[in-house]
């Protein structure tokens, strides 16, 4: 295999997912088809048969990408602060803003929808949900082993490691919500401060 073929063939999976995504915001999950992907990016239906089976294939590996983007964003983030405190902080902010960077898109994939398509998709991105938690999980368990090997913080057993982690993932996870339900983020930094502090306290 020559290099512009396997170049080529990186390319393409790539230009697949994006085409569909931009569909997604401009028509909907429920309209997008493979021909409407395959037009977009000028290529026969079979070549996209060739990386995906279906449109739901598409679409769980759109939602794969969206998963890798927000958890490589916030590991850069979080690999830029400095003491597990601000490590947390991080964590905390980034979550957030890419959460509402991404907003429109997962609006308008439901654009069309009836109230059973509607139910289908909630059970599809509650599985995306679970990945997304997992993969954040692991980001904290990091952090958080590393400090209590550096000596920054007390060890923590498993347990305890695991229930912090739940904790802290659903207290930002509450903090969006409701800053979202009120469209007012004013307050972000100081409460994602705050929930950081108790953090420390309980660890230190």
């Amino acid at each position: 295999m020559s290099s512009t073929t396997s170049i080529q063939e990186e390319i393409l999976p790539e230009q697949i997912l994006q085409a569909a995504l931009q569909l997604y915001l401009k028509h909907g999950l429920k309209k997008v088809t493979m021909d409407d992907v395959s037009k977009v990016i000028g290529k026969s239906r079979s070549a996209l048969y060739y990386y995906y089976r279906n449109r739901d294939e598409i679409f769980e590996a759109v939602m794969e990408t969206l998963i890798r983007e927000v958890i490589d964003e916030i590991a850069v983030a979080m690999d830029h602060a400095g003491a597990v405190k601000d490590k947390i902080r991080a964590f905390g902010l980034t979550k957030i803003k890419t959460s509402e960077d991404r907003k429109a898109i997962f609006t308008a994939m439901e654009a069309g929808m009836d109230a059973d398509e509607i139910s289908r998709h909630t059970r599809t991105m509650s599985e995306v949900h679970k990945r997304m938690m997992k993969s954040e999980a692991a980001l904290l368990k990091k952090a958080l082993s590393e400090a209590a090997k550096n000596g920054d913080i007390r060890p923590l057993k498993p347990k305890e490691q695991e229930m912090l982690i739940f904790i802290l993932l659903s207290g930002i996870r509450g903090i969006r919500r409701e800053m979202r339900h009120d469209n007012d983020f004013s307050r972000l930094e100081i409460t994602v401060d705050t929930l950081t502090e108790m953090i420390m306290k309980w660890v230190g």
